[in-house]
C-alpha cells in the first residue's frame, strides 16, 4: 500500500503565500496587522495611509497627538513591528506625516 504524500496545514498555507511575499500589498497587510496588535484598533483608525518604500515605512496620521506620541516612541515601535513580522519585512525607518 502506498502512503499518500500528506502535508501539514502550515506547509499548504505557506505555499499559497510564496507568490505574494514580494508584493507591496502583502507587506503592507502584514504591517497593518502588526500595527493593530501593537497599538490597538484606535491608533490604526487614526492613520490615513501606510506606504512602504525601500524599507522605510511612511505613516500619514490624522491626529497630531498620535503623531507626536509615535514620534516619541519611534524606536520601540520600529523594533516591535520588525519583531512581529519575524524579519519577513525589515523596516529600517519610520517617517510620520
Amino acid at each position: 500500500m502506498i502512503k499518500p504524500d500528506l502535508k501539514s496545514i502550515a506547509e499548504i498555507i505557506g505555499s499559497f503565500k510564496v507568490p505574494f511575499q514580494n508584493k507591496n500589498a502583502y507587506k503592507l497587510g502584514l504591517i497593518e496587522n502588526a500595527w493593530i496588535e501593537i497599538l490597538g484598533e484606535q491608533a490604526y483608525q487614526k492613520v490615513r495611509k501606510f506606504s512602504l518604500k525601500n524599507g522605510i515605512l511612511y505613516v500619514n496620521c490624522d491626529s497630531n497627538s498620535l503623531r507626536h506620541e509615535l514620534g516619541m516612541q519611534k524606536k520601540r515601535l520600529l523594533d516591535a513591528l520588525n519583531e512581529k513580522n519575524d524579519q519577513e519585512i525589515v523596516i529600517s525607518e519610520i517617517i510620520l506625516n
